[in-house]
């Protein structure tokens, strides 16, 4: 399932919105409902019927409207009821799952139309809602809060995992004794932290104004976690392969490859086999000297461009370092840097 397009698909029926009132009110006087939201040609090839009224929506009047038979099709910002009480008459080549007549033909006409249709079941008191191939099934609020309660306990959980794997990638990083297990372990627990962070990232959207507290939570935990598992990709990549073309390899891993460690070292253009996981490997400074403040990204792309490897950045003199113009204040700043980060990882971890 596309996750974007159902956030967009969800952003118009969130609580909060108007439409969801709306939903709301139809759901609790036991009525159904057929709302299509956007007119155009696609969608007036297959109305019959009905009566035009181009007014202003209101939760109010999609409620007194649903109480006749026919579909109601607003504008696609949902600020227009433009039709009411439309016989709906898509194509039958097109598929569906459904059982009830209101419902194969909300989901015939989101899949010809490519328009949001939303249909509202009076005997099971479900709303459900269709565009192209996505069918989803909204959740009330307290099944949802139930969700994202876990989902971020979760997603705390693996967030801690990940320090600790980074820490440990740190020190040894700084030691030359990193290996590519380490490195994919690493990238693991990021691809992980993402997969969980997009369920709670789902919650969110689907709760709208009641997932405020939720957002906050979870923008905490993922503070950072996108430039980390950035600067930790360029780190060791091989230099014949792209950072989206790792991203790529990693998210289209399905559950059971996730588990397998190797599968990460080969996201980044190393060897598939278990054995390549023992060689050892050196970063090429990205994320340790971005933890730097008094180095700039260019200072950054220099010095990597230079030295390509942050153990032969350790040893290299001052003097070499001042003829790349780098500036004492700097040379200090990362000589002093890089002894201080491996001081301060040893001490959060002991």
């Amino acid at each position: 399932m596309d996750s974007k397009k159902l956030e967009e698909m969800l952003s118009f029926v969130t609580p909060g919105t108007a439409l969801r009132a709306g939903l709301n009110n139809i759901l609790e006087a036991g009525l159904g409902a057929l709302i299509v939201v956007g007119f155009d040609e696609n969608v007036k090839k297959i109305t019959d019927g009905g009566f035009f009224l181009d007014c202003d929506f209101t939760p109010e009047r999609v409620y007194e409207l649903a109480k006749m038979d026919g579909a109601i099709i607003l504008d696609g910002e949902c600020q227009k009821i433009m039709y009411a009480n439309v016989h709906l008459q898509p194509d039958r080549k097109y598929k569906s799952t459904e059982s009830g007549t209101r419902h194969r033909t909300a989901q015939r006409t989101g899949q010809q139309t490519g328009k949001l249709v939303i249909a509202v079941s009076e005997r099971r008191n479900v709303i459900t809602i269709y565009k192209d191939e996505i069918r989803y099934r909204l959740k009330d609020v307290a099944s949802i809060e139930s969700e994202a309660s876990q989902a971020i306990k979760t997603m705390e959980r693996y967030k801690s995992v990940l320090d600790r794997a980074l820490a440990n990638l740190t020190i040894l990083e700084l030691d030359n004794t990193a290996t590519l297990y380490d490195v994919a372990t690493a990238l693991q627990r990021f691809e992980m932290l993402r997969r969980i962070g997009d369920e709670v990232n789902s919650c969110v959207v689907e709760l709208g104004i009641e997932g405020r507290l939720l957002n906050l939570q979870f923008q905490d935990l993922n503070q950072d976690i996108e430039e980390d598992e950035y600067d930790l990709i360029r780190d060791y990549m091989e230099d014949n392969i792209e950072y989206k073309e790792v991203k790529d390899k990693m998210k289209n891993l399905d559950d059971e490859e996730l588990l397998e460690v190797e599968n990460f070292s080969h996201a980044l253009g190393y060897g598939k086999s278990y054995s390549f996981l023992d060689n050892e490997v050196s970063p090429k400074g990205y994320r340790l000297l971005g933890r730097i403040s008094k180095l700039t990204k260019k200072d950054i792309e220099k010095l990597i461009s230079k030295y390509n490897s942050i153990s032969k950045l350790q040893d290299v003199p001052d003097e070499e370092l001042s003829d790349m113009k780098i500036s004492k204040i700097k040379i200090k700043a990362l000589k002093s840097g890089l002894k201080r980060l491996k001081l301060t990882v040893e001490l959060e971890k002991s």
